[in-house]
């Protein structure tokens, strides 16, 4: 899922990974001894060795400081980091645990299949009968996720920590995806006459960027990108806008007729693959947007300045960070330069999968020591209290944060600096995702946070007004089957390849369609005869 987002996310960060995720690959249990146990004020006796993998990258001398300094006094641990790469981190993961080497503690992008196998294969620790009662905040928190109630259904235990994306600041109801807002430039939006407004439609944003393209209100020349988005953006904004089940997390969907469906083959999604043509051959998205990585489109409008629109994400702490960039790379005010808004349909209806509530999962060695995983959990549940989060994500009391007249929290840092440029590679997060915390966060302008707290509600309301929002479906989410996992597409690159394709669009897709079916309706089926 992750959308996340971009993650929750989702929710870059998106991404935050925590200090439990941070910790990597080190000694391995047999370096590690002794205990839990506590001496007459409360501290652990013993220190513990506890290899973790993460996908934060660690320079050397940037944990020198009190931060990490506090979390490894406080627990005894010495952490041992193995950085992994974002575009490898399931590979990787999937190497390590299938050859009984994973670290003590991992951040694994949870696949339902392979945890499945995982378990049956005895490749993941069990926890113990009792683990809810001893860490209650790790299990309030577990309980919101969804998911780790079902596994246990499934399994007859607990394997898996699904990592919740909200806890006590929740921003909607129901709850829905980061994804599907847009940043454009407004002051070029008053000089072309395009109105601002909350939500635009995929055609309304293609109309601005044509006037953008024809008029160059910001005298970019042939450097101007009108819509830079890559292709999952194009995805997000142009045609899931259009199919809320043209995506994978619910393309196989159950229709009003009782029976699955595979959303890729729908009218809609035609039509939303219409329209990212049109943007396209009109030269509104850049000729190469299909290869771009990472932060490439985002970087054209907050870095360089040349785009139009950019696809945004919907957490505030995004918003901030583009602030920060533009005074950093572009030297101008951002609140003068940028508008957000979200994207809807051309019917006006807001569309998306229905957000679950985790992203993610922490998953621990089979062969980890009694001890560790404790300590891990002792860690991991003072990281959820009202004092782990103050900490997390507000820094040092009376130092980096201080409460108000009114007890309302007042951050103490330099205007235009974070935790993050204080405390480097700070874990954002040990088990409960950042993006739990950014909805108060009074580090993020306020106006920001109000802003991206309208786009959640906009988007939940405009997506159940009309039954445009497409509802979590347990059974197919949890369902798992060697023809379920055959028939998964990275959909964003295979959209690509069909508006770039010469001939006719309606023709090519149908052929696509038809090519694929030996691979779906088997699936179809399967879903279809569930009992």
């Amino acid at each position: 899922m992750k959308t996340k987002k971009k993650l929750s996310v989702r929710s870059l960060f998106a991404i935050t990974l925590s200090v439990v995720m941070l910790m990597v690959t080190a000694c391995s249990s047999e370096g590690a001894s002794g205990s839990n146990e506590k001496d007459e004020n409360g501290n652990y006796k013993d220190k513990l060795d506890i290899s973790v993998a993460s996908t934060i990258q660690l320079k050397d001398g940037q944990l020198d400081n009190e931060f990490h300094k506090y979390w490894m006094d406080k627990f005894n641990i010495s952490w041992d980091y193995n950085f992994v790469e974002w575009d490898s981190w399931g590979e990787k993961l999937r190497l390590w645990i299938n050859s009984g080497d994973l670290p003590d503690v991992a951040s694994w992008n949870y696949v339902h299949g392979d945890a499945m196998n995982y378990i049956d294969q005895g490749l993941l620790y069990k926890f113990p009968d009792d683990w809810k009662e001893r860490w209650p905040n790790v299990a309030a928190a577990y309980k919101l996720t969804g998911l780790g109630e079902k596994l246990e259904e499934l399994k007859g235990g607990t394997y898996i920590l699904p990592r919740p994306v909200y806890f006590e600041n929740k921003p909607a109801d129901p709850l829905v995806n980061q994804i599907g807002v847009i940043a454009l430039r407004k002051d070029w939006a008053e000089a072309v006459g395009f109105e601002l407004k909350d939500a635009y439609t995929t055609s309304e944003l293609m109309e601005y960027a044509q006037l953008v393209k024809d008029k160059d209100p910001g005298k970019v020349g042939n450097k101007l990108v009108p819509l830079s988005y890559n292709a999952d953006d194009a995805l997000t904004n142009i045609v899931v806008a259009n199919s809320e089940h043209a995506r994978v997390e619910s393309a196989f969907y159950k229709g009003e007729d009782g029976k699955y469906h595979w959303g890729p083959a729908d009218p809609e999604t035609l039509t939303g693959l219409k329209l990212m043509q049109e943007a396209y051959q009109k030269g509104l998205l850049n000729p190469e947007f299909y290869t771009w990585k990472n932060s490439e489109g985002s970087d054209n409008f907050r870095v360089n300045g040349i785009a139009a629109v950019t696809s945004l994400g919907g957490l505030a702490s995004y918003r901030q960070d583009m602030d920060t960039q533009m005074k950093k790379n572009l030297g101008v005010d951002s609140d003068e330069l940028v508008h957000t808004a979200i994207v809807v349909g051309d019917d006006g209806k807001y569309r998306n999968l229905e957000q679950v509530n985790y992203w993610s999962a922490t998953i621990f060695s089979p062969d980890i020591s009694d001890e560790k995983f404790e300590r891990i959990m002792d860690l991991m549940d003072y990281s959820i209290s009202e004092e782990g989060q103050l900490l997390l994500n507000m820094g040092f009391k009376d130092k980096d944060w201080k409460y108000g007249e009114n007890n309302e929290l007042v951050s103490l840092l330099p205007e235009g600096t974070t935790l993050e440029d204080k405390y480097p590679s700070r874990f954002e997060g040990l088990y409960l995702l950042g993006d739990d915390f950014s909805m108060i966060n009074p580090a993020i302008k306020q106006e920001y946070r109000d802003r991206a707290v309208k786009h959640f509600q906009d988007k939940a309301k405009l997506g159940t007004e009309g039954g445009a929002l497409a509802t979590y479906d347990w059974d197919v989410q949890l369902y798992d089957s060697k023809a379920k996992n055959q028939a998964t597409f990275e959909y964003q690159n295979e959209y690509a390849n069909l508006i770039l394709k010469s001939g006719d669009l309606e023709a090519n897709w149908k052929e696509w369609v038809n090519s694929k079916m030996s691979l779906v309706q088997p699936v179809l089926d399967e879903l279809n005869n569930l009992k």
